[in-house]
């Protein structure tokens, strides 16, 4: 039985839009007329946390430390169903889709379901931007299963960023930190078919492929010589470390998670490289691509 905050269809939606707007739904004025007084029944991060404990559980979250949860465009991901704010989207079994067929559109080659999905949301969107002269949303929160296939992850990120009107969105993953309660761990995306590197660049490229038990090191730069691998994640804390102190400027690592990698271990990697390289990076194939 859904929870009284998500028993009416939409209503996260709602809770989002309220809060850009500052005002309920119900009592937004067209821009001409000032509008009504601010009516907050409940935050979004208290609509989310009631959203998540109901569908998914919170400590079924990937743990990791985040920071403040702010409203977006709110996606959840069990091991069997895609739900945009509380609505259902499409279904999957064993945290895959039942329908896998790739999306034309889509050119990170993400599954039609998802893409559609998105694509719908964003459409609903812009038209209530227009109705209550606001911004489109810029940021998407992700609320998956610590099970959930890490490849099931970017390919709904993937799908979110794709499907958004002029710009790709700021995302971030909901995750479970002991202390402070849901958080939200930002991240970005590597541009479908990767980033072209030209001569002369000054990229580190950084990546890290992850397979059960195993995560290869390599970066784009010259001065890396050879690849380095890890099959304990001390020995990557190790190497991380190591990395760091050849270049103390560089902030970035893009994480590559092959098949059988789940997002609790994809979040793990993250704990482990955040302290050197805060700035995480997610991809399907490889960061760089020679001109």
């Amino acid at each position: 039985m859904r929870s009284a905050v998500l028993r009416s269809s939409g209503v996260l939606a709602v809770v989002a839009l309220g809060a850009w707007l500052g005002v309920a739904r119900g009592h937004a004025q067209p821009p001409a007329t000032a509008p009504a007084p601010a009516q907050h029944l409940q935050g979004f991060d208290t609509v989310v946390v009631n959203h998540v404990n109901h569908v998914l559980g919170t400590e079924l979250l990937p743990v990791a430390s985040g920071g403040a949860v702010e409203p977006g465009i709110f996606v959840t991901v069990t091991m069997d169903e895609l739900q945009v704010y509380d609505q259902p989207a499409a279904t999957l079994q064993g945290g895959r889709p039942t329908d896998a067929t790739v999306a034309p559109e889509c050119r990170s080659g993400c599954p039609a379901v998802f893409y559609d999905a998105l694509s719908r949301s964003w459409l609903e969107a812009a038209v209530e931007s227009t109705a209550f002269a606001v911004e489109i949303p810029q940021r998407v929160l992700l609320a998956v299963h610590a099970e959930l296939p890490a490849r099931t992850l970017l390919e709904v990120a993937y799908a979110a960023s794709e499907t958004r009107p002029i710009q790709p969105p700021q995302l971030s993953m909901l995750v479970n930190n002991t202390r402070g309660g849901l958080r939200a761990q930002p991240f970005f995306l590597v541009p479908p078919g990767g980033l072209e590197l030209r001569q002369g660049s000054a990229v580190l490229g950084l990546q890290v492929d992850i397979s059960p038990g195993r995560y290869r090191v390599s970066a784009a730069d010259p001065r890396f010589a050879r690849e380095r691998e890890a099959t304990t994640p001390t020995q990557l804390q190790a190497i991380a470390r190591d990395v760091k102190k050849q270049y103390p400027g560089k902030e970035s690592v893009v994480l590559i998670p092959g098949e059988g990698v789940t997002v609790r271990e994809l979040m793990k990697v993250v704990a482990i490289m955040h302290p050197s390289f805060p700035r995480v990076v997610l991809g399907m194939g490889p960061f760089i691509r020679r001109p």
